[in-house]
């Protein structure tokens, strides 16, 4: 796993009374899994929108600047641990897991970014832990959007060096992710595009690790989030 560290709460933001209306949908829908660059939206587009998943996604949180959404996160988090360990704090006061974090109130977007800490699974057991959990934001959410994130790019050093930290298993787990989103009707955020060098790596600069990022991968992060949606 990439570290250990405690959970982290849900951050619930406030809307900006100053941030302008978000650009109108185009009239082409989007009818598959994948998503095409449009028009920028702003952060008020997101006032219904719930971020989940493990440290990386607490990174997105801490750094990205986008604070008008929820967010449910914790570090070392796992999508078993999504629907098991109860590490946040609910609104009703009560001890949650993430998926109880998700599904206590209506949302209209849902991103989750899980998978990174399981990448020594078996592909088809991670994707029958996914799905399960994904099932169950489904149920609970049935009119929501919800796009599903796939595993980040590591550094060239790690991926030559880790038998599991590598862009090979990487690949081999967002195809699997691609397929369950189409399955399941949900949209494919390639964070890899996004994120990865020209040579498909994440920058050695940009990272002290060779998984987890500099601050400024978080708003190249935010920038794709805002210009890739259904």
């Amino acid at each position: 796993m990439p570290s250990q560290e405690t959970a982290v709460p849900p951050s619930v933001a406030a809307n900006s009374a100053e941030q302008t209306a978000s650009p109108s949908p185009s009239p082409t829908e989007t009818t598959g899994p994948d998503l095409t660059e449009r028009e920028p939206v702003d952060d008020s587009w997101f006032s219904d929108a719930a971020f989940m998943g493990n440290s990386l996604m607490d990174g997105f949180r801490m750094f990205s600047g986008l604070t008008t959404c929820d967010y449910y996160a914790a570090t070392s988090m796992t999508v078993v641990g999504a629907t098991s360990k109860a590490c946040i704090t609910l609104e009703n006061g009560a001890q949650g897991t993430l998926v109880d974090g998700l599904t206590q109130k209506p949302y209209g977007k849902i991103y989750i970014l899980l998978g990174i800490n399981e990448i020594g699974y078996d592909v088809d057991t991670f994707i029958d832990y996914y799905s399960t959990m994904l099932d169950a934001i489904i149920a609970a959410q049935p009119d929501c959007d919800i796009y599903i994130m796939g595993l980040t790019p590591v550094s060239q050093a790690k991926s030559n060096s880790s038998e599991t930290f590598n862009m090979t298993r990487i690949t081999e787990y967002n195809t699997a992710l691609h397929q369950l989103a189409a399955d399941k009707g949900c949209y494919y955020m390639d964070l890899v595009s996004a994120l990865a060098g020209p040579d498909g790596y994440l920058p050695a600069d940009e990272t002290t690790d060779g998984v987890h990022f500099s601050a400024d991968v978080y708003k190249t992060w935010l920038n794709y989030v805002k210009t890739h949606y259904a």
